[in-house]
């Protein structure tokens, strides 16, 4: 039987991607902070490891026995940087000990479909120029760094649409909204940007570690079929609450919402043809009554 770590396992892709690894037949440890986080995991037949993603001694007994570690994490700590290196460095004494015993291990690494600029309408594929917001530029580095850990660590990176599903996601602040009256958004959100279940991505994880020998360096683009427009998503919202929606704009407080102001196309089918893949769930729009009814069961 094959083994998965999933760092990040309780986390809003982590969780979904180890429930996916142990469908999938993989026997699943997650990285968790406490034991109170682990114990849902394990109603799923996951095996908890209460550690600290900020201190791979905390998991480093698990990166030197499982066959795929999977950063579902996006290290969001107070020091991503670091500890991102640090993981790599954790990573590299682990394929250091196999290599003696012609060992691999397969890393799928996370970053995110924000490493594209605005392409506008013209589109853009893994293979696009990468050139992503100040705030994201270090991670065009830690991905080819990924890449190169070492000759027995077949690296595997994955770039996210905008993720939704479940307990929300990425688009907490519009269901909120309905809740409240009023939604928060920068000014002059009329771009679209790709998107994609979690669930969908989580089988993808999985997909992608399976295919891992052939995959070795290869970076992928994850997303719906056609990317979806922030006014047809308020458009959305509005028709499912019921009440009147406050649209409250302003400038862009944080890098994550000066992000939401770029439009990107993503053509995924390369993605989707070298993995077998495809997305099933439906768009964000289309679903949007019951993403909704199951966000609001998740508060």
């Amino acid at each position: 039987m094959s083994s998965a770590l999933i760092l990040g396992a309780n986390g809003f892709i982590g969780k979904e991607t180890a429930r996916a690894f142990a469908r999938y037949g993989y026997r699943v440890y997650g990285l968790v902070r406490s034991e109170e986080k682990g114990a849902g995991l394990a109603l799923d037949e996951i095996t908890p490891v209460v550690g600290d993603l900020s201190d791979p001694s905390t998991y480093q007994e698990y990166l030197d026995k499982v066959d795929v570690v999977v950063d579902a994490s996006l290290l969001q700590t107070s020091d991503p940087v670091k500890h991102t290196y640090n993981m790599f460095d954790a990573i590299k004494q682990t394929a250091s000990r196999r290599a003696a015993n012609s060992g691999s291990l397969t890393f799928i690494y996370t970053t995110g479909i924000w490493m594209y600029p605005d392409v506008g309408y013209e589109g853009a594929s893994q293979d696009s120029v990468v050139a992503p917001l100040p705030a994201f530029k270090w991670r065009q580095q830690a991905e080819q760094d990924a890449i190169n850990l070492a000759p027995n660590v077949r690296t595997i990176v994955i770039r996210p649409g905008l993720v939704y599903g479940r307990s929300g996601g990425a688009i907490d602040r519009f269901f909120a909204g309905i809740e409240t009256g009023s939604i928060s958004v920068p000014r002059n959100l009329q771009n679209a940007l790709p998107t994609i279940h979690v669930d969908d991505l989580a089988e993808f994880y999985v997909k992608a570690a399976d295919k891992s020998p052939q995959l070795k360096g290869v970076t992928f683009t994850v997303a719906n079929y056609a990317s979806e427009s922030f006014p047809e998503i308020i458009r959305a919202v509005r028709r499912i609450a019921n009440r009147e929606i406050v649209i409250d704009e302003s400038e862009p407080q944080n890098s994550f919402e000066e992000a939401m102001l770029l439009t990107q196309i993503i053509d995924s089918r390369f993605s989707r043809n070298l993995v077998d893949w495809q997305p099933r769930k439906r768009t964000l729009v289309e679903g949007i009554s019951e993403y909704y009814k199951a966000w609001k069961a998740y508060q």
